[in-house]
C-alpha cells in the first residue's frame, strides 16, 4: 500500500461493510503517495480513498469516506463530519494572531478548555471511521454525542459552499456557525445575474456563479468562510477570495475542508495573497498532509484505464424508454417505481441555498419529509438497504431527511449519496473506491446546458440497495424525470434509477424560486 502509513487506515469504507483502504489499487498502480502531516487532526488515508478520473486535466480522485458524494455513507456520519469542521472554522476564529478575541467574531469558542471536547469529537470520528459492524454504530452514537456538545456560533459569518461536492458541507458547516450560507452555482437561473463567478480548473465542469438575491449578503464585517471537501493546490479558492475582496473587502477569511493536501509552494501563496490585500487567512482541515503523484501520471492512467477489462459506466437498456411517456415500466427491465409529490399544503417550499439564506429548512419540514418517506415504504413494502439519493447541489436536505429516515428504521440500513457531474472509472474491487457506475442524462437547467450525470457504488463490492429514495432538485416535475429529452443518448434519472434497485421512490419537492431580477445591480459582475 502506497501511504506513509499503511495500518493507519479505515475499516468499513463499503458501504455494507467492507475493509482496508479504498486507495491501494491507483497507489500502487500509478505511483501515488498520500502523507498525512504527524499532527493531522485525522489521518488523511481514513478520510479518503482514491479512484482514476475520466479527466485529461487530473488523473486521480480522492473519494471522500465522510462527505457521502459517491460512497453511499450512514447520514449521521457526514453530519458530524461536517458540524466537526465547523467546529474547527469556530476555533480558527476564537483567536487573532496574537492571541485576543477579534471583535468581529462574538460567540466563538475562545476558552481554552473547549480543545477538551473538540480532541474527543476528532478521536470519536477517526474511532468510527477504523471501525465496522455493530462497534461502527457505537462508535457512530458516541461520535453524535461528543459533535452535539461543541459549541460553535459564530452568528456574523458569511459562509460559502463550492458546487458541486461541497454544497452540503458547507451548509453543516454554516449550520454549526449560526451563520448565513450560500452555494455557488452550474444551475441557470433565468433573471438572476451573477455578482461573482470563478473558474476551477481542474474540474470536470469548471464554471460557477454567485447568485445571491439579497444585495447586503456580503456586507457585513465578519469573517467570510469557504468550504470545499478538498483542496490540493487552492488555486479556486484564491480566486474566489479575489473576486470576493473586490466587491466587499474583509479582514478575516477562513477555508475550511476536510482534507487539505497543499504543497508548501501552494501554503506560500495564501501567505503571499493575504499580505496583497491586507487580510488575514486561516485554513483548517480535518485531514492535513500531501500527495506526490508518479512521473508522467496522466499518461499512465490512460493507459491504465485503456487496458482495464471493466466496461465504462453503466447505460440503460434501450428498452426501458417505454416509461419515458409515463407509462409502467417493463417489468423485466426495472425495478418499482412510486412517485411521492409533496405541496406547498405539505411543507413549505424549499429555497434552494445557492440563493442564500439565513437558515437551514425547518426540522419540522425535513421531519415531515422523512415521515412521508417512510409511510410509503411501509406502504410499497419496500425493503432495505436503503439508499437516499441526492442530485448534484441538492445535497442538504435529502441527508437531512436521510438522517430522520434512518431514526424511524431502526432496524434498517439508511444510507446517503448523491448524483454527481464527474465521469470516473468503476473497478470492482476491494482496494478502490468505485466499484459500480450509472450514467443518465441531466434533468435540470444548467449553465453549460444538458449533459451526463452519474451515480455511484450502487452496484458491486460496495453493495447494491435494495431501495433507492430519490430527490430531484426541488420544483423537478414527473416529466423532467421520466421523459428523455429530444436528442439525448442517455435514459431519464428515474428511468435510469429503477435498473439499479428493486424498489425507486422518487421524492418530487416545491421550490420556492426569487423573482427574476437582478440580485445587485451596484455590485453585478461585467
Amino acid at each position: 500500500m502506497s501511504t506513509s502509513e499503511p495500518l493507519r487506515t479505515a475499516r468499513g469504507t463499503g458501504w455494507t461493510g467492507g475493509t482496508g483502504w479504498t486507495g491501494g489499487f491507483v497507489a500502487g498502480q500509478l505511483d501515488v503517495h498520500i502523507h498525512s502531516d504527524p499532527d493531522s487532526a485525522v489521518a488523511v488515508q481514513d478520510l479518503v480513498g482514491l479512484a482514476l478520473r475520466r479527466n485529461p486535466k487530473r488523473a486521480h480522485l480522492l473519494v471522500s469516506n465522510v462527505l457521502a458524494k459517491h460512497v453511499p455513507t450512514e447520514p449521521a456520519l457526514v453530519i458530524a463530519a461536517g458540524t466537526l469542521l465547523g467546529a474547527f472554522v469556530a476555533r480558527e476564529l476564537s483567536s487573532s494572531p496574537n492571541g485576543t478575541e477579534p471583535a468581529s467574531c462574538p460567540g466563538s469558542m475562545h476558552d481554552a478548555g473547549t480543545s477538551l471536547p473538540l480532541e474527543a469529537a476528532t478521536a470519536a470520528l477517526t474511532t468510527a471511521l477504523r471501525s465496522d459492524g455493530q462497534d461502527r454504530v457505537r462508535a457512530l452514537a458516541f461520535l453524535g454525542d461528543a459533535v452535539a456538545g461543541l459549541g460553535t456560533r459564530v452568528p456574523n459569518a458569511v459562509v460559502l459552499g463550492y458546487a458541486e461536492t461541497a454544497t452540503g458541507l458547507g451548509r453543516l458547516v454554516a449550520n454549526a456557525l449560526g451563520a448565513y450560507y450560500i452555494h455557488s452555482t452550474r444551475h441557470a437561473t433565468p433573471g438572476i445575474r451573477a455578482v461573482a463567478g470563478f473558474e476551477e480548473g481542474h474540474s470536470h465542469a469548471t464554471s460557477h456563479a454567485m447568485v445571491p438575491t439579497d444585495p447586503h449578503w456580503l456586507d457585513g464585517d465578519g469573517p467570510v468562510v469557504l468550504v470545499d471537501d478538498e483542496f490540493s493546490t487552492g488555486s479556486t479558492v484564491i480566486n474566489t477570495i479575489r473576486e470576493l475582496h473586490a466587491l466587499v473587502r474583509h479582514p478575516v477569511y477562513v477555508v475550511a475542508a476536510l482534507i487539505d493536501l497543499r504543497s508548501a509552494a501552494d501554503r506560500a501563496r495564501f501567505d503571499a495573497l493575504a499580505a496583497e490585500l491586507g487580510c488575514r487567512i486561516a485554513v483548517t482541515a480535518l485531514g492535513t498532509g500531501e500527495i506526490s503523484l508518479g512521473d508522467g501520471i496522466l499518461d499512465r492512467a490512460a493507459a491504465l484505464i485503456k487496458a482495464l477489462p471493466h466496461p465504462p459506466p453503466a447505460t440503460v437498456d434501450a428498452g426501458v424508454g417505454a416509461a419515458a411517456s409515463g407509462a409502467p415500466f417493463p417489468p423485466a427491465a426495472s425495478g418499482r417505481l412510486a412517485m411521492l409529490e409533496l405541496t406547498e399544503a405539505d411543507m413549505v417550499p424549499v429555497r434552494s441555498d445557492r440563493f442564500g439564506n439565513a437558515a437551514p429548512p425547518a426540522e419540522a419540514d425535513i421531519a415531515a419529509v422523512a415521515g412521508h418517506v417512510a409511510t410509503l415504504l411501509a406502504a410499497q413494502e419496500c425493503q432495505g438497504p436503503f439508499v437516499v439519493l441526492g442530485c448534484e447541489e441538492n445535497m442538504f436536505l435529502p441527508l437531512a431527511a436521510a438522517n430522520v429516515l434512518a431514526g424511524l428504521l431502526p432496524d434498517a440500513q439508511v444510507r446517503f449519496s448523491t448524483t454527481t457531474r464527474s465521469p470516473i472509472v468503476p473497478v470492482d474491487r476491494d482496494d478502490y473506491a468505485i466499484s459500480g457506475a450509472l450514467a443518465f442524462a441531466s434533468h435540470d437547467a444548467t449553465l453549460d446546458g444538458p449533459g451526463a450525470r452519474f451515480a455511484y457504488n450502487l452496484s458491486g463490492t460496495h453493495g447494491r440497495p435494495g431501495t433507492i429514495v430519490l430527490f430531484p432538485e426541488p420544483g423537478t416535475g414527473r416529466r423532467d424525470v421520466l421523459a428523455r429529452a429530444p436528442g439525448a443518448e442517455l435514459e431519464p434519472l428515474a428511468v435510469a434509477m429503477a435498473t439499479a434497485a428493486d424498489d425507486v421512490v422518487v421524492v418530487l419537492l416545491p421550490a420556492d424560486l426569487p423573482p427574476a431580477t437582478s440580485s445587485n445591480p451596484a455590485k453585478d459582475a461585467p
